[in-house]
């Protein structure tokens, strides 16, 4: 009973480390998602990049994600496997991009796959290895008129303007717990 406790604690941990990823790259948020990282992580984020886990932060905070205007990433099913201080997980995630281009909106929506292995150094769960796939991808127009109106709400913001930053007195920049 005891290691299956731990295992649903150590998967917990996992799952938070994803759920990390997310806000890190949403709300471009550098110091959390470096957080989740081992320094000595290898990032192979399919054509798009590979190398190290901080190279891969510092790409995507400063390359890649500033041409869009708003991201969101949404973590789907989550499958982890816990032998003592190591562990694998394969998460399924759906991500969504948008652009103002030429006057319009332009939207991807994409689905991947992560494969990760996880440490434990030191009483700390990070990831040392992250391999992503492909599943689809889609790119549409999107439609402004849909922002407004019977629709409007508090618009997201990709930086630390979001509201959640307002509301959320736990949920610091940079901080993962």
């Amino acid at each position: 009973m005891e290691l299956e406790l731990r295992a649903l604690l150590v998967k917990e941990r996992l799952h938070e480390l994803e759920m990390a990823y997310c806000r890190g790259v949403d709300r471009r948020d550098a110091a959390l998602l470096q957080s989740i990282f081992f320094d000595d992580a290898v990032e192979e984020h399919g054509q798009m990049y590979r190398g190290t886990a901080a190279e891969f932060v510092r790409w995507a905070i400063e390359e890649f994600l500033p041409q869009w205007d708003i991201t969101a990433h949404y973590v789907l099913n989550e499958w982890y496997r816990v032998d003592g201080d190591r562990a694998e997980g394969e998460t399924h995630r759906i991500s969504y991009h948008r652009q103002r281009q030429n006057g319009g909106l332009h939207e991807v929506i994409a689905a991947c796959r992560t494969f990760n292995r996880y440490e434990c150094r030191d009483g700390v769960w990070k990831i040392s290895y992250r391999g992503v796939s492909r599943d689809w991808v889609t790119e549409h127009t999107g439609v402004e008129a849909l922002y407004h109106g019977k629709f409007e709400m508090e618009p997201s913001r990709p930086d630390a303007s979001d509201i959640s930053y307002q509301v959320l007195s736990m949920f610091l920049r940079g901080q993962r717990m």
